[in-house]
């Protein structure tokens, strides 16, 4: 698998994870297959190339509207398969799109909503290679992404105040108000956010120091114990912490 990412600064940066380019060589034999870790983001996906299956979801050729990930979930890539993404940070796929998403929608279900979409799937559609796809979706965002909005603003403000570790900050809403927000935005409590965030940040712990004592890195990210971490990865993870340590080793080659 071939797999191109790109993080923008400036002014998507607050709006934007990153754009991203995939492929698999069409030379494979058998599906691959890969564990999605969640991160609390929505995003678009363009799949120029071979049905997909995104957990229970078998997604055709087209242009589908990814929900907030809540949980990991593993992805079937059939060879010659060729997707293309934007991944949106925590809550702001709903202030793009004007909707939640509770499960993946394809843009042909809704095409009065997603009519804008569709020039940059033929754009996408056209290009040979990973570089001309990022490109492309760059510079449609440039073009399409009011950066200036309120309501983008107000987002960015309350979810990163409510992340852990986050400096204290004046909100400009009540505690009631964050709560219905966050439902509103991304169908969870900010709690819920709360725990996704601190399983990906002990996962990128983990993949940086595979041999970090398991007790330590429970206690360093606020778990009550190992056993509590533990049960946290395998319910948001679908791994737990020493399975996904033997599994980063192994791919160190260790």
């Amino acid at each position: 698998m071939d797999f191109r990412i790109f993080k923008p600064q400036g002014v998507l940066k607050d709006h934007v994870q990153g754009i991203w380019s995939l492929s698999v060589s069409s030379h494979r034999v058998v599906d691959e297959k890969k564990l999605l870790f969640s991160d609390a983001g929505s995003g678009i996906m363009f799949n120029l190339g071979g049905e997909v299956c995104f957990g229970n979801y078998s997604q055709p050729e087209g242009v589908m509207i990814m929900p907030n990930s809540k949980e990991a979930q593993y992805v079937t890539l059939p060879p010659g398969a060729v997707l293309a993404g934007i991944r949106f940070h925590p809550g702001m796929g709903y202030s793009v799109l004007g909707k939640r998403f509770d499960h993946p929608v394809s843009i042909a279900d809704e095409p009065d909503r997603f009519y804008f979409l569709q020039s940059l799937q033929q754009q996408l559609g056209a290009c040979r290679h990973h570089q001309a796809r990022l490109v492309a979706m760059y510079r449609w965002l440039t073009y399409h992404l009011d950066t200036d909005d309120a309501t983008h603003q107000t987002i960015t403000r309350i979810v990163k105040a409510v992340q852990p570790y986050s400096w204290p900050q004046a909100l400009p809403v009540g505690t009631r108000q964050i709560e219905r927000h966050f439902q509103k935005w991304m169908g969870m409590t900010p709690k819920y956010y709360q725990r996704i965030l601190r399983v990906k940040q002990s996962l990128e712990l983990i993949q940086r120091s595979p041999d970090i004592p398991l007790a330590d890195l429970a206690a360093e990210q606020g778990f009550a114990d190992q056993a509590h971490m533990t049960r946290e990865f395998s319910h948001i993870a679908k791994i737990t912490p020493k399975q996904y340590s033997r599994l980063v080793k192994q791919k160190q080659g260790r």
